[in-house]
């Protein structure tokens, strides 16, 4: 290989490292919000026309199968779009947990396959009428910052359920903030 081809072999080998991270940052501070919530709150929402927090792990779940175990890694797609965000529960916060866990495990799983060169590959996906061609590096990009949007969905109805109880997230190494009160 030349210059050029190993620096770019590099590069696609860190974008599959920093994707794999941040799924797993992502999927962590979901999993710090489920934590702090009983079933009830996981389908509370703030009006009939928003999600609950069920409703977006469902999606999530169905998002992260579709794009990277069917559109990249070829598998069956049976996602049922329209029921992610039709669905009323009660689900069990653990079935929904679980169903979320398999399709982030499913997701790494097709990351950690992924060669640098297999980026430039492009899949057709979308709907039947609107599908395109993109990249699979496009692909992965577009995946995880939706699904870094939606964490942050669940924060927040997480923190307006929880006002002053919610727990923050420690990030790694920095010690815990003094409590005001003491």
């Amino acid at each position: 290989m030349d210059d050029g081809s190993d620096r770019m072999s590099m590069l696609g080998d860190e974008f599959i490292a920093e994707a794999r991270r941040q799924l797993d940052a992502s999927a962590g501070t979901i999993r710090h919000c489920l934590a702090q919530l009983d079933d009830g709150q996981v389908w509370w929402r703030p009006r009939e026309g928003m999600n609950s927090v069920g409703n977006l792990l469902l999606h999530l779940a169905g998002n992260l199968g579709q794009r990277f175990g069917s559109v990249i890694g070829g598998e069956p797609d049976d996602r049922d779009r329209l029921g992610e965000f039709t669905e009323r529960g009660p689900i069990p916060k653990e079935d929904l947990i679980r169903r979320f866990e398999e399709a982030v495990g499913r997701a790494d799983g097709v990351l950690a396959g992924l060669s640098a060169d297999r980026l430039g590959e492009t899949r057709r996906y979308g709907l039947l009428a609107g599908a395109v061609e993109r990249p699979v590096l496009t692909i992965v990009l577009q995946t995880l910052t939706h699904l870094g949007g939606h964490t942050q969905e669940i924060v927040q109805l997480t923190r307006q359920q929880l006002g002053e109880r919610y727990a923050y997230m420690q990030p790694a190494g920095v010690p815990p903030r003094p409590d005001p009160k003491s």
